[in-house]
């Protein structure tokens, strides 16, 4: 690809030439030369400059497709490697740490029966960043919640999960009445937990959105003091009685384990009034080729996936 062509992109990406050039290792100088060189090679604009920098249609048009040449440049460059020969295929994923890591080392010792030889990449970001190297090629596939809706991506459905309230045994004293517990244990509302401090996913995720959704919607005010979106960070709080915490299906696994060795266990108490669908996806770029390999890592992550959902679902309810 043209290298004024990438330096388009990156400004896209970043909405920022100043931002762009920093990631090009460039001048903004060059940056904007390489700008106005593809709006006067194709007589068009490409961005508008006030009241703050944004795309044309023109612009959005040139974006979507140098999208898809960058892809179809990847798709080749593999393609070409294969041929080569004595090269071990990769695969590079985008993922939630703590979701994959509750199936890891079944899914790949599972996996490794059918594709021993191939190299695993496993790369951890936000959301936002994952998507956007999706779309540049950079990454094979993403596993994540309610992926943003694009042209460019293809989206496969592993299952529906729920959220879940959280709380040490020794915070639950603090604030509920012991005879309470069987029926919290059916479900709790969230107005129900105002006051206890709490442990929340990264702002802006998926979780933490859907959280703050169900706050504003029960009209309940929330006592958010710790953001992290690593589940074993918020297990450990929950463990010293510094916060209670909110977490999916396939975190449940985690607690189960922790409250074998524990005497200051964690309840897990079903979220009441769930209205929006939680949903763990597999998202891959439409056009480019999913080879054999990609395709039983798919098939393995669904079937694994879908079985923890279930299993710690029923598990909770008998516990």
């Amino acid at each position: 690809m043209l290298i004024s062509f990438k330096m388009f992109m990156a400004v896209v990406e970043e909405m920022s030439i100043s931002r762009a050039a920093a990631r090009s290792f460039v001048t903004q100088q060059c940056v904007s030369d390489h700008i106005k060189r593809i709006e006067e090679d194709y007589g068009v604009i490409l961005f508008n400059r006030r009241p703050r920098l944004s795309l044309t249609p023109a612009g959005e048009e040139m974006y979507k497709t140098l999208c898809k040449i960058s892809d179809l440049e990847n798709d080749l460059e593999k393609k070409l490697k294969k041929l080569q020969g004595n090269i071990k295929p990769k695969m590079t994923i985008g993922v939630n740490a703590t979701r994959i890591n509750v199936i890891l080392s079944k899914l790949l010792t599972e996996y490794n029966k059918f594709f021993p030889n191939v190299i695993i990449s496993f790369v951890i970001k936000d959301t936002l960043a994952l998507e956007q190297m999706l779309l540049k090629g950079q990454l094979d596939m993403i596993v994540d919640l309610n992926a943003h809706s694009s042209p460019q991506f293809n989206i496969i459905s592993i299952g529906k999960d729920k959220l879940y309230f959280l709380i040490s045994e020794n915070l639950y004293k603090n604030y509920f009445k012991i005879e309470d517990l069987e029926r919290y244990e059916e479900g709790i509302e969230l107005k129900e937990v105002e006051g206890i401090p709490l442990v929340s996913n990264f702002e802006g995720s998926t979780i933490d959105g859907l959280i703050h959704h169900y706050a504003e919607r029960d009209k309940a005010k929330l006592n958010i003091l710790y953001y992290t979106g690593d589940y074993e960070t918020q297990l450990s709080l929950c463990n010293s009685d510094l916060a209670a915490a909110i977490c999916p299906t396939i975190i449940l696994k985690k607690i189960f384990e922790y409250n074998k060795n524990e005497k200051n266990n964690i309840y897990v108490f079903p979220l009441k009034n769930q209205s929006e669908e939680l949903k763990i996806e597999i998202i891959t770029n439409k056009g480019t080729e999913t080879p054999e390999y990609m395709e039983k890592f798919i098939e393995l992550l669904k079937k694994m996936m879908r079985e923890n959902i279930v299993k710690y679902k029923k598990m909770n309810k008998n516990s």
